[in-house]
């Protein structure tokens, strides 16, 4: 008798292993991974790098459950971190006793700009959950302002110590901006 009832469970699960759809799973996957693309074209199209754009939101885990809004928080934050990443890589050169003294001054002064630029980014998080875009530009505004005033603070001929960062900075702040303007014409 246990050899029938273990039989008969055995086929009524291989009747619902078979029953299910492997391309149903497919179509589904294929029509989400399209929404993704079509928010993602969406979201970056106001980016000056719209390459870079897709392939930064495209790098974080949470994109495959974002909407638009959830997409501007993803880039907001990956803006934020890379700030943070910059503090702590010109707190590595303000103790390299190689560099020379002017531009261990302007590193110093990078170190406060990044700082406040990664405290912008955080308020600006913020301010994109309650809906305020104009909060939004005028925070990252300030953190790209931050950026640029880094690199001014660094003697001429030594902006290459921070090797690139700040462009790339500046590039996922330019995310930010893209998609929060997109949201802002969509409240509109």
């Amino acid at each position: 008798m246990e050899y029938y009832v273990n039989t008969f469970f055995l086929l009524i699960l291989a009747t619902i292993f078979l029953s299910y759809s492997p391309q149903h799973t497919v179509a589904h996957q294929d029509n989400k991974n399209r929404t993704i693309t079509a928010l993602l074209s969406t979201a970056c199209k106001h980016a000056e790098h719209k390459d870079f754009c897709v392939s930064m939101l495209v790098s974080d885990p949470n994109i495959h459950d974002a909407d638009l809004k959830g997409l501007g928080l993803i880039a907001l934050r990956q803006a934020s971190s890379n700030a943070s990443d910059i503090s702590e890589y010109v707190k590595t050169l303000l103790n390299d006793s190689s560099l020379d003294p002017a531009v261990q001054d302007g590193v110093s002064e990078c170190l406060e700009h990044y700082l406040d630029a990664a405290e912008q980014l955080d308020d600006s998080v913020a301010a994109l959950l309650a809906d305020a875009h104009k909060d939004v530009d005028a925070w990252v505004g300030v953190a790209l302002t931050d950026s640029i005033s880094c690199d001014a603070a660094l003697s001429e001929g030594h902006e290459s110590v921070l090797g690139g960062k700040n462009e790339v900075f500046r590039q996922l702040c330019d995310n930010a901006l893209a998609i929060n303007k997109v949201l802002s014409d969509h409240k509109n």
